[in-house]
């Protein structure tokens, strides 16, 4: 499993313990600055070939939503940072795209804020809660054979107010373990389910 704008790792994690072998991508040094756990490469996807990538079963994408959140919207922009772009925001977003269509994994999935929606014309497979009231949604090449409606309660785990605002960001933005596990299970029983078809070879 690849995955990718990984931050912090929270879709990695529930991945690892669902069995995968997981490598995560961003363009900061996330074990050093994040505390990202798994196999890392540090890259900005822009500068990627998905051909090179070819062989992942799973390839996961969480690009940066700043330019889409209604949160980043609300504040009327940040100290020495660039207002939101909704364009800007695309460019990561189609750079995953074909970062997919050249990788060619069996399957792949994209998660976002859901006021993506209003700019991308991609239809999602699915939405789901990161808290109690935090909704994301999902596009990708799955049917999900449940739909979870998985509502984690937001527990940080940690200070939240005594963190940088790097990683403040990446602490809003991480998928929790509930959710993570859940798609992993979901994507290695996809997997499973199409290597029987195949004959188990």
């Amino acid at each position: 499993m690849l995955d990718c704008f990984c931050g912090m790792g929270g879709v990695s994690d529930g991945f690892a313990l669902e069995g995968f072998d997981v490598t995560g991508i961003d363009i900061v040094d996330a074990p050093k600055m994040l505390g990202y756990k798994h196999r890392f490469m540090q890259a900005d996807m822009l500068a990627l070939k998905g051909e090179d990538f070819k062989g992942y079963d799973v390839v996961w994408g969480s690009p940066p939503c700043r330019d889409f959140s209604t949160q980043t919207q609300a504040n009327k922009g940040y100290p020495n940072r660039l207002p939101p772009s909704s364009q800007e925001g695309l460019k990561l977003i189609h750079t995953f795209r074909r970062f997919i269509n050249d990788s060619q994994p069996k399957i792949w999935l994209m998660e976002n804020v859901t006021r993506l929606e209003k700019y991308y014309t991609e239809k999602p497979i699915h939405h789901f809660f990161t808290s109690k009231n935090g909704k994301r949604t999902l596009w990708g090449n799955i049917k999900f054979p449940l739909q979870y409606d998985i509502r984690p309660q937001r527990n940080m785990g940690y200070d939240y107010v005594k963190l940088s605002y790097r990683l403040r960001s990446a602490a809003r933005a991480r998928i929790p373990l509930v959710c993570s596990q859940a798609f992993a299970a979901a994507c290695r029983e996809a997997l499973e389910t199409a290597w029987l078809k195949n004959g188990g070879g």
